[in-house]
């Protein structure tokens, strides 16, 4: 049986750090084509390079768009969908606290450097009753540069809590009371 391979024409996937991919392309009335991408420090870029007049040019200024995006912009990682923000207390709940959680992940593009200017504002419930739903809305999280919401994220609640009844009421104080006979 003959080897078979493949050869990919993106130079850059063997020559520029954080290269992911894309698309190389030529005809005799688009001349040289090149979509590139790359991803560093959580940053994915994409570069689109249309009727270079050689394959040398194309990926030359295909990497200059990366080098530029790179050196001018980072991205911003301020929480991951379900990271806790807090627990919060819960009145009148089977469990005493509620993890308050991120809704989605939250993040955004910005100019290098301007990341120690971010305001993070934040609108959260001090207490809770129950009965608190998974996914509750609890409160938001907005984060602030110059003015300008760059992210916003609702904050909810991780699991569902009951309300305390006569039948929940009476189980814990069993239990309780067993913990305590154990001691």
């Amino acid at each position: 049986m003959e080897n078979l391979g493949l050869t990919n024409t993106n130079k850059l996937i063997r020559t520029y750090k954080g290269a992911t991919g894309l698309k190389t392309g030529s005809t005799g009335l688009a001349l040289y084509n090149l979509s590139a991408s790359a991803t560093r420090d959580d940053l994915s870029l994409i570069a689109v390079i249309m009727k270079a007049p050689s394959t040398k040019v194309r990926f030359a200024e295909a990497q200059k768009l990366l080098d530029y995006g790179f050196s001018t912009f980072s991205f911003k990682q301020f929480g991951k969908k379900d990271e806790v923000i807090k627990s919060i207390p819960v009145n009148k709940g089977v469990v005493p606290s509620v993890d308050a959680i991120l809704s989605e992940n939250a993040g955004t593009l910005i100019d290098k450097g301007k990341d120690k200017n971010i305001e993070q504002n934040l609108i959260l419930e001090e207490q809770m009753s129950a009965p608190i739903m998974a996914g509750q809305k609890l409160g938001e999280i907005s984060f602030v540069l110059d003015g300008k919401t760059l992210s916003h994220v609702d904050i909810i609640a991780k699991n569902s809590i009951e309300k305390l009844n006569l039948f929940t009421m009476s189980k814990k104080v069993i239990y309780s009371w067993i913990d305590l006979l154990r001691k």
